[in-house]
């Protein structure tokens, strides 16, 4: 750990950082490799490697791999929809600080290329992964909508929206609301309701039911559909029921689910934040606090390192970087040296981890530093994580 960062390099300015991972990401044309993506090569579908055990140990071998082996086992690039979705965040960001027929072009991709990437066959919009995958817990196969993937797609829709009002963006955002209403398991608590992840499970995954509470609020106060806010606040108190004494948020709540973990940490942080924002529910501001508090001391070090579990700093996750940057911008206004973090956070992550191409690692473990540029899992995310803080830096200067 000293080795790697006892000498800070000269620190890149965000705006460098911005301007240099922008243009990589549009010279490959927001295409690559995901942690994720093993299992799209066909030797995965030869027995014995497609069974469930070969499948989990194959993929991670691939996933933390330092060299890149998915060029020789037919793994091809690509990006999934979640990945497109925050690239179009993160230029909706930049048309709105200035207006650049650029910026519109590109969103004018990114969208055609979600659309096209739209599941069918369920009661309203809604997206996953292109390709299968299989965690410790469950196995998921190729184009299973998610949760996750389609909240972050409604986000990218409704950004869209603000940017050019148009009604379909309205109409697809609304029908996603629908999914998760009709075809996720809901799960009626006394505290709330928990969504599943997919409609093909019935996990207990908290940031999942958080993110459908922001989808749902955002959709809600943007059509005024009081259902949508009803289900919100049903699935936020059960957000806010299983936070720890602590402050922090297991993943889940089944025993092999109870690690605490960087990113899912900010993914709650920053969904109740917004949930709270669009609904003026304050009941939720104690909880929103004692979790950020949690999330400094416990997921960063002081110089903006992150630290992928409380109990360990390794391996250092490019995604980390970027959800810190996230999420300590979007609670700026809850601590005034927030925001300072989250610089922080993103210099140290522009000195130790963009490579001079413009794009980031993966993930330095402690023996070895893991450049594979993902495209979903680090690029996008720190295009959105360096747009937002810069969106911030301008708007807070005005």
């Amino acid at each position: 750990m000293q080795d790697f960062l006892e000498s800070m390099p000269p620190l890149p300015s965000v705006y460098q950082a911005e301007a240099s991972l922008r243009a990589y990401c549009e010279k490959v044309q927001h295409k690559g490799w995901d942690p994720w993506d093993a299992l799209a090569s066909p030797i995965f579908r030869i027995f014995p490697l497609n069974q469930r055990l070969p499948r989990w140990i194959g993929g991670h071998l691939i996933k933390i791999a330092p060299f890149n082996i998915r060029p020789f086992i037919g793994v091809p690039k690509d990006c999934f929809a979640k990945g497109l979705a925050l690239y179009i965040s993160g230029y909706c960001l930049r048309e709105k600080r200035k207006h650049d027929p650029h910026n519109l072009q590109m969103i004018d991709r990114l969208f055609q290329r979600l659309k096209e990437k739209l599941i069918t066959g369920y009661s309203g919009a809604c997206w996953g992964t292109n390709v299968a995958y299989q965690t410790r817990a469950f196995f998921v196969p190729s184009n299973t909508p998610s949760a996750v993937h389609t909240a972050f797609a409604v986000d990218a829709l409704l950004d869209l929206h603000e940017i050019q009002p148009d009604d379909s963006y309205l109409k697809l955002a609304d029908g996603a609301c629908q999914f998760v209403l009709q075809d996720l398991t809901i799960t009626q608590l006394t505290e709330g309701i928990r969504f599943s992840y997919t409609p093909q499970d019935n996990s207990k995954v908290i940031n999942v039911t958080a993110l459908v509470a922001r989808m749902l609020a955002r959709t809600g106060a943007l059509t005024g559909n009081t259902l949508y806010l009803k289900r919100s606040q049903e699935a936020a108190r059960y957000v806010i029921s299983r936070q720890s004494e602590d402050g922090s948020w297991p993943y889940g709540e089944d025993p092999m689910h109870q690690w605490i973990d960087n990113y899912h940490t900010g993914f709650v942080l920053d969904a109740l934040e917004d949930y709270s924002t669009l609904t003026g529910d304050e009941e939720v501001v104690e909880t929103i606090e004692k979790g950020a508090e949690f999330y400094r001391q416990n997921l960063f070090l002081e110089d903006g390192t992150p630290k992928f579990l409380p109990t360990s700093t390794y391996p250092i996750d490019g995604h980390c970087i970027a959800q810190g940057i996230l999420t300590f911008t979007r609670l700026r206004h809850r601590q005034p040296d927030y925001i300072e973090f989250a610089q922080k956070i993103a210099r140290w992550g522009a000195a130790y981890f963009q490579h001079q191409s413009g794009y980031f690692y993966f993930q330095r473990r402690s023996i070895w530093l893991n450049k594979i540029p993902h495209i979903r899992w680090v690029q996008a995310w720190m295009f959105l994580a360096l747009n937002r803080l810069i969106d911030a830096l301008k708007s807070d200067s005005r």
